[in-house]
């Protein structure tokens, strides 16, 4: 990845950023405004601002910090909705305690009527209104502006390659590409070292590995040549075979290519 490629994402990526806080703010002045949780009782309007909005941001700078450990080692780049939830459920203890401490900073009168489990249930109600807003709010921006998505521009051969590398975890960018297989707008990569999730079009991946290194034998799949252990029929469909576990259905139109391209393959029972 170059320089100029690494700014140009961390350029992209602001506005998500900034949706991920600005979300939390306007909810925080909202939550402030109205004395949620009983805090127009003890509270003026003023400490109320600070307690909320500054509650929002560290708890968002908190969900975010673990939002990314869990898009680094557990989906490679692309978590799910409901892992977002998981992020917002894990992080609720977490954020009871730093809203106990503002309380003890802000309204230490207001302790003695309100304990660290309701804190945390408090926190858990927000966490699970705004974890799902935000993953729409990103899935929404990556969608329109991510070039991944959006119409690719011309590039050659090789640049296209190392950029669909680059999205692949480390350990997997020097790995064997055995299959692709389209997930809404992901795309599962299967290696000979293990397998990632990465945010790509099928079509775009497709184009990265090049039509000599395999086929695509399904809208949503592509197999290496070289991962191709036979042909089998299961309940009547004809599939691909890449191991005792893994069998991608085939296409017509795949079928067509594979009788191109794989004469010798094998056509199991």
């Amino acid at each position: 990845m170059t320089i100029t490629e690494l700014f140009r994402q961390d350029s992209m990526a602001l506005p998500r950023r900034h949706a991920a806080l600005v979300l939390p703010v306007v909810t925080g002045v909202g939550l402030a405004i109205v004395g949620a949780f009983g805090t127009y009782v003890g509270m003026g309007l003023l400490t109320r601002l600070v307690h909320f909005v500054v509650g929002a941001l560290l708890i968002t700078t908190l969900v975010i910090g673990v939002t990314a450990l869990v898009r680094r080692y557990l989906f490679s780049g692309a978590e799910p909705l409901w892992a977002a939830i998981g992020v917002a459920v894990a992080v609720a203890p977490a954020g009871g305690w730093i809203v106990q401490q503002l309380l003890w900073l802000l309204a230490p009168q207001a302790l003695p009527f309100v304990t660290y489990r309701d804190l945390t249930l408090q926190v858990l109600s927000i966490n699970l209104f705004l974890g799902p807003l935000v993953w729409a709010v990103r899935r929404v921006h990556v969608g329109a502006t991510d070039p991944a998505i959006a119409p690719s521009q011309p590039t050659s051969p090789l640049a296209t390659a190392c950029s669909f590398r680059s999205k692949l975890p480390f350990a997997l960018r020097s790995a064997a590409i055995l299959s692709l297989s389209a997930e809404d707008h992901y795309v599962r990569v299967r290696t000979d070292r293990g397998e990632a999730l990465i945010l790509i079009k099928l079509a775009d991946a497709v184009a990265a590995l090049g039509p000599e290194t395999g086929v695509r034998i399904h809208r949503s799949h592509w197999v290496a040549h070289t991962a191709v252990r036979g042909l089998t029929r299961q309940s009547g469909r004809l599939g691909v075979r890449l191991d005792d576990n893994l069998v991608l259905p085939v296409s017509r139109a795949g079928q067509k290519l594979l009788r191109n391209q794989q004469d010798r393959m094998p056509l199991g029972a």
